[in-house]
């Protein structure tokens, strides 16, 4: 199978390409003019950018299926960047995969589609809800824009929906951990006792593989987590054991986290800066969140099986 990828320059995108690759697969990765292309598995690359519909005529003829990954993600995104790129990029990339009469299309969603639902089961079912949060609002305007294009019969559209994405090449979840237990300023957001909800970029790799080979994915929608996960109190000992450094003891209550990460944002925007907590980042890792991960297994046979301890082990190994 001929496939396009897009986002292909960023750590997924790095990271799937040689799986494809393993399968017998053939990959056309999609950068922007500026990117680098070093490290991409000697793959083709094609240039262009999927915010400018005129740049991506032709690119996709040849093409058996389309995995889309490019979006705008990460702390100080506006809602027009993200609208541009997340919902309009994504009308873009499916107008010219139809074109083209390329009708597998995967698309890499997020959890955050769901709004912030603590304490209840999340799967794949469940509505989804605006929170104002500029990411995961035009995630879901990108999905229901899709899911237009396969009622008509368009596309054979799979969405997966991760939670927080890790592993080689990673510069947001493990560095900003990192960096915050070096400091010695970490604190423990509530109790500490929830789960942490993180997937390893290998296991996102996996299930998009096994979408690829599986007729069942055509129409699916799967949420991809590791339920076996620690604590983040677990995770927070293993991390700092790694960089040789003492944990944090001290914990910090959620609303006053929360607060907190507030006025660092607000610092921030006035400094040019980056907070060193977000309320995004609070919400994730103060509360417990049950996504459910069960239907990818019973249709797909899918389990994600990078222990998120030895995830993190390797790369403080590698970062050391």
């Amino acid at each position: 199978m001929q496939v396009f990828v897009t986002g292909a320059g960023g750590f997924i995108g790095r990271n799937l390409l040689p799986r494809l690759l393993a399968d017998g697969h053939r990959a056309t990765v999609l950068l922007l003019p500026e990117e680098d292309e070093a490290g991409l598995a000697g793959c083709p690359v094609v240039r262009g950018d999927i915010t400018r519909p005129e740049s991506l005529e032709g690119l996709f003829e040849g093409c058996d299926a389309v995995v889309h990954l490019a979006a705008a993600v990460g702390y100080g995104q506006t809602l027009e960047r993200c609208r541009r790129i997340n919902r309009d990029g994504t009308g873009n990339v499916v107008a010219a995969a139809v074109a083209a009469d390329l009708r597998r299309f995967v698309q890499l969603s997020s959890v955050s589609v769901y709004g912030r639902r603590p304490g209840v089961p999340v799967g794949e079912d469940t509505p989804l809800r605006k929170t104002g949060d500029p990411y995961g609002d035009t995630k879901i305007e990108a999905e229901e824009l899709l899911l237009e294009y396969a009622r008509r019969g368009e596309i054979d559209l799979t969405i997966l929906r991760p939670t927080v994405i890790y592993g080689p090449g990673d510069d947001k979840f493990l560095p900003k951990l990192v960096e915050n237990l070096r400091s010695g300023r970490a604190r423990i957001i509530g109790s500490g006792e929830n789960r942490v909800d993180a997937v390893h970029v290998e296991d996102v790799a996996e299930l998009i593989a096994r979408v690829l080979a599986d007729e069942r994915a055509v129409g699916g929608v799967y949420n991809v987590n590791n339920p076996g996960n620690p604590s983040w109190n677990e995770l927070l000992e293993c991390v700092a054991d790694a960089l040789g450094v003492a944990p944090p003891r001290s914990h910090l209550p959620y609303p006053i986290a929360l607060a907190a990460a507030g006025a660092m944002e607000l610092a921030a925007r006035l400094t040019g800066g980056e907070p060193r907590l977000t309320r995004y980042a609070v919400r994730v890792i103060g509360r417990e969140y049950d996504y459910r991960v069960d239907r990818a297994k019973r249709e797909l046979g899918f389990e994600a099986k990078i222990d998120l301890r030895e995830g993190v082990r390797r790369e403080c190994a590698g970062s050391a």
